[in-house]
């Protein structure tokens, strides 16, 4: 009754009275039982037990967490109970709160324990090796024993008592992948139990029993419920799919997801699955590990990667064949699954091609480079050659040819020259564009060719600080080294630099003295190459100082239109600064606009308006007129008021006018008269066109139709002068042109 009541607390986890108040550790930890108790750890040992049920049989296989336990446990052995509401399987019947447990030693009175090194020695051939692993583990001489006299005397009591523990731990470390190997090997342990006397159907509870003594060690007992049906694999007990991942031009890595299996043979066919080779030995799985501080290393990261999740097995091939990997695994209970295949798979080539020897760069003319290389050994997968040039080791390595074919050997650069001193090298390329390339060397052409001129130049100032932002585009240049800013207060000033050194990028800061009289700055930049070469200056760039402040628009008040006119009226810009303001006009889809009048801000009307009467030739298109102010600084407000109107053109006059001309000696003014006949018999005005030097004819006066003289008083003598007039006959008409009269210089 005493070992059954020991047996109900295990199966309980009831433990004695007195674990039951709180206790800690020196670390302070405590462990909650399932029923709630708390137990101080210190001594505490437990062990798990597994069941698997195959329909006329239930296997119990079990492991003790502990190294020490598991060598006592081998001293006093094991018990099984079965429990199940079976009355004719009980053994004992024990009542506890109205409940009837029925229990069933399934060992009886003889605990389960380990063979005898004798029975495993008539039990086993000696040529086994699990069985040799397993004998080893249970009655191998121990090197380590803190109960041995004859142990090396400069080692104190812990030091050898952990070496004990570590070889425990060893020796039950094999005992334990042994048992998983093989089902007789783990009975032979005494770590597995068959119970045969099952009923298909039936819901059983096994527990299992440490006989270690409670003085020496506290051991939780562990319990199963298992009914009694057909095992079927579920998916986390499955071989997983088989994955194949080069890892250099030989070698591979072969993996798979961890899931509940314990250990794998691997095999490998290079005909198809017709026959099949062993990848490791049969005798020695290949068991899932977890990545070490070493693993990165010598592996590289993404295999220590994979071995936190997966297994991983590492195997070399021939490039020349086709593989087909097949893995088996089995589980804890020693059963294995069917095989499992891969894909296909063929080595990728990632083998170079055998790297050139570049044998010559010889310069010519300071022009061009002649490349001389030759190759070792002849690859047959050689696909051909890539000539390219960097500034220096670093690089990076710019192609200077296209892929040139596998028997060349020379290639000329024909712009060596463009691209300064340098290093030249040989890229081999092969069918899979695995590249090698050759060791460098130096052209030795002199670059005496600038850079190119900067371009783009822009500045921005602020008149508070007098601080000036330049920037400008970035030099495309391959020898490309710095820049130098240069500035003068007038543009036909010598041009001083601003720094003494090199400025590396595109963009540099100065400052002003805004005090100063100055009111502009100029600037340019040069472009500096890595033989110290300096371009031409870009284009120069003029800033103002310190106005930058555009004057206000000028605003469109109105517009009006007769026949043959356009008058227009703008309110003027409100700024104090005015200097000019310039009206321009332009058909309306056209690009330039024309400057035809300059005002001042004197010839503002006394209505505070400014007023443009303009007669346009007529036309098919409209026209567009627009103002500009500009004030003393040069700023612009930039074209505004835009006044859109067309005017007309009507059909041409006919006319006799016969111009005849003569310069006044005295004055150098040139008199012109005329007689005409017309049918045009209402009012109408002549205008007077001249030309200097065989330029184009512009409109210099105008006259009324009694009239029948002119006086160019502007007439300048040094030019070769030609006129003729016409009428403007009203509503946009007009007459035929008189001839032309021409007075030399």
């Amino acid at each position: 009754m005493k070992r059954i009541f020991f047996l109900l607390t295990i199966m309980f986890i009831v433990m004695p009275q007195a674990l039951k108040a709180q206790q800690q550790d020196e670390a302070g930890q405590v462990i909650v039982t399932p029923n709630g108790d708390t137990v101080n750890p210190q001594g505490i040992k437990s062990v798990q037990l597994l069941a698997r049920s195959y329909g006329d049989s239930i296997v119990l296989r079990w492991a003790p967490e502990d190294a020490g336990l598991w060598m006592a446990a081998n001293s006093y052995g094991w018990n099984i109970y079965r429990s199940s509401s079976d009355d004719s399987d009980t053994m004992y019947h024990i009542n506890s709160d109205g409940d009837t447990v029925h229990l069933w030693r399934l060992n009886g009175d003889t605990p389960i324990k380990p063979m005898s090194l004798d029975e495993m020695k008539r039990h086993f051939d000696s040529t086994d090796l699990y069985a040799g692993t397993a004998a080893q583990a249970l009655y191998g001489v121990m090197t380590y024993d803190v109960n041995k006299a004859d142990q090396s005397s400069d080692m104190d009591f812990l030091t050898l008592a952990s070496k004990q523990y570590q070889e425990q731990t060893q020796r039950q470390f094999m005992a334990y992948l042994a048992a998983e190997m093989r089902p007789d090997i783990a009975k032979a342990l005494g770590l597995m139990w068959v119970d045969k006397n099952v009923k298909r159907g039936q819901l059983y509870e096994y527990t299992i029993e440490c006989l270690v003594p409670q003085e020496l060690t506290e051991v939780y007992g562990s319990s199963v419920m298992v009914p009694c049906k057909n095992f079927r694999p579920k998916e986390d007990e499955q071989m997983p799919e088989v994955r194949i991942t080069q890892l250099d031009p030989h070698k591979v890595a072969l993996r798979w997801d961890k899931n509940k299996l314990s250990g794998y043979f691997i095999q490998r066919s290079s005909d198809g699955g017709r026959t099949w080779e062993n990848v490791n030995d049969p005798k020695t799985p290949v068991w899932p590990m977890l990545p070490t501080l070493g693993t990165a290393e010598a592996f590289g990261d993404s295999v220590a990667h994979w071995m936190q999740d997966e297994v991983v097995h590492f195997d070399s091939l021939d490039a020349a064949l086709t593989y087909t990997y097949r893995v088996q695994a089995f589980d804890l209970f020693g059963e294995r699954r069917p095989w499992r295949s891969s894909q296909p798979f063929k080595l990728i080539d990632l083998i170079p091609p055998t790297e050139p020897v570049l044998l010559l760069v010889r310069p010519e003319e300071n022009t061009r480079c002649v490349i001389n290389w030759t190759v070792m050994a002849d690859d047959p997968d050689l696909k051909g050659f890539v000539v390219t040039f960097a500034r220096d080791l670093e690089g990076p390595w710019n192609r200077v040819s296209t892929l040139l074919d596998k028997t060349t050997r020379q290639y000329v650069d024909p712009v060596a020259y463009q691209r300064g001193r340098g290093l030249y090298r040989i890229f081999a390329v092969d069918t899979a564009d695995n590249v090698s390339f050759s060791s460098s060397m130096l052209n030795f052409i002199e670059d005496v060719f600038p850079p190119a001129a900067p371009t783009g130049l822009q500045g921005v100032t602020d008149d508070s600080t007098g601080i000036v932002y330049l920037r400008w585009n970035e030099a495309k240049d391959d020898d490309f080294l710095a820049y130098k800013v240069y500035f003068a207060n007038q543009r036909d000033h010598e041009f001083i630099g601003c720094t003494d050194g090199y400025i590396y990028q595109n963009q540099f800061y100065d400052t002003v003295d805004i005090s100063s009289l100055t009111h502009e700055i100029f600037y340019y930049v040069i472009t500096v190459d890595n033989n110290h070469n300096y371009s031409q200056p870009s284009d120069t760039l003029r800033i103002l100082l310190p106005d930058l402040i555009p004057p206000g628009h000028p605003i469109l008040d109105a517009i009006s239109q007769t026949d043959d006119s356009v008058t227009i009226s703008w309110l003027p810009s409100v700024s104090q600064d005015v200097k000019h303001y310039f009206i321009y006009r332009k058909f309306r889809d056209a690009a330039q606009w024309q400057v035809i009048s300059t005002l001042s801000p004197r010839d503002v009307q006394p209505n505070g308006h400014i007023i443009l009467h303009d007669a346009p030739t007529p036309s098919d298109k409209p026209y567009t007129w627009c103002i500009e102010a500009i004030d003393s600084a040069g700023n612009s407000s930039g074209l505004c008021g835009q006044a859109v109107a067309q005017v007309l053109p009507n059909p041409e006059v006919k006319a006799q006018i016969s111009l005849q001309a003569q310069r006044n000696r005295n004055s150098q003014a040139v008199t012109l008269s005329w007689t005409y006949t017309t049918e045009w018999r209402k009012d109408f005005y002549g205008v007077v066109y001249r030309s200097e030097d065989d330029g184009e004819y512009s409109p210099i006066g105008s006259f009324k139709r009694q009239t029948s003289t002119y006086t160019d008083a502007t007439a300048p003598k040094e030019k070769k002068l030609k006129y003729y007039i016409q009428f403007q006959l009203g509503g946009g008409k007009y007459s035929t042109p008189s001839n032309i009269v021409e007075i030399k210089k």
